[in-house]
């Protein structure tokens, strides 16, 4: 692969090329002035792989709003979903191999195309992306705590039952209001350790992860694997493999593999990829690995394949030892 300099800004590919075979060029031209500006090189492709391990959690968060948009189809959106998202990871590593000096993915490389055009646009895309992303922590936080006071008291504890309501929402739904209550104090507990983790530099965060990304992966790789091996897998759950409809009363039915039912179909690929494309959080990090010629390619391939692995079968384990429940049977309302 041939490089031309382009200043200090870098070094821009001149031939069409893929992957890790660009980065690696890209990082063996970068010049002695460009490398003393780089980030700190302190983690390894494992560092980076373990940053990306929680990103298959993602799954729960959506995996009940995909069942219900697409019925039936559900494990062919979430499989078909990571598998687009596992190749434009390759798209994401190619780009940041022409930036050795910056670090933060795409919404980083998003601003550096826009900024010769608009000084305004160029940080609107870098807010957007993480302002998109900023519920994760809100919604993590609040689920990790949920799961906390479920696991250490009962239901009808006091711990679980207290709270201080400080307005009614009732006007937008019936039941909802903003409150303090235990969920929030601890997870704003949470917030704030991930932010202490955080602020130790990107050693410290790989290290952290990766006893976080074990003890999320095991629960997750056991809850796609074990229906599998037991053969509690009911196959009715899974067919016929036509989208959701409803009939005129809003009840579930069958749909059919028209304009409507692809409509469907692509609504159900939206909510997923929310999920599914964060693995590109690997390469987020492309600045600050030790030898990222090697690192890049190994820690986008090796996420991916985890992320395909667990956005595969936990859906598809959910769904035929569960069931979609009342959003798929036909005849049923909606709720």
């Amino acid at each position: 692969m041939n490089y031309r300099p382009l200043g200090r800004t870098g070094w821009k590919v001149s031939e069409i090329s893929f992957g890790a075979w660009a980065i690696g060029g890209a990082w063996g031209n970068v010049s002695d002035e460009e490398s003393m500006k780089t980030l700190h090189r302190a983690i390894d492709w494992k560092g980076a792989f373990w940053v990306a391990s929680g990103v298959p959690a993602l799954v729960l968060f959506s995996i009940g709003a995909v069942a219900a948009t697409v019925g039936k189809l559900s494990w062919v959106v979430w499989a078909a979903s990571i598998a687009l998202g596992f190749i434009q990871s390759f798209t994401y590593a190619e780009i940041a191999g022409l930036f050795p000096n910056k670090s933060g993915g795409t919404s980083v490389y998003g601003a550096i195309a826009w900024v010769r055009y608009s000084k305004v646009i160029a940080p609107i895309s870098v807010w957007c992306n993480w302002f998109a992303w900023s519920p994760v922590q809100a919604t993590g936080s609040a689920l990790a705590a949920g799961y906390i006071l479920t696991a250490l008291f009962a239901p009808d504890a006091a711990i679980n039952t207290w709270h201080v309501t400080l307005c009614d929402l009732g006007f937008i739904r019936t039941g909802l209001s903003l409150r303090i209550n235990a969920v929030f104090l601890l997870g704003a507990v949470i917030l704030f350790a991930v932010k202490a983790i955080q602020d130790g530099g990107i050693l410290r965060s790989a290290n952290t992860t990766k006893i976080l990304g074990i003890s999320a992966m095991i629960p997750l790789i056991l809850i796609g694997v074990v229906p599998i091996l037991t053969g509690d897998i009911v196959k009715a759950n899974f067919f016929p493999l036509v989208p959701l409809a409803h009939d005129a009363l809003g009840h579930v039915v069958s749909g059919t593999w028209n304009m409507s039912g692809i409509t469907v179909m692509a609504g159900g690929m939206f909510l997923a990829a929310w999920s599914t494309y964060g693995f590109e959080t690997a390469v987020c990090y492309t600045s600050e690995l030790k030898n990222p010629k090697t690192d890049t390619f190994k820690a986008i391939f090796y996420s991916g394949l985890l992320c395909v692995v667990v956005f595969t079968l936990v859906p598809f384990a959910f769904q035929g030892f569960l069931g979609l429940g009342t959003v798929g049977t036909p005849g049923m309302p909606m709720r």
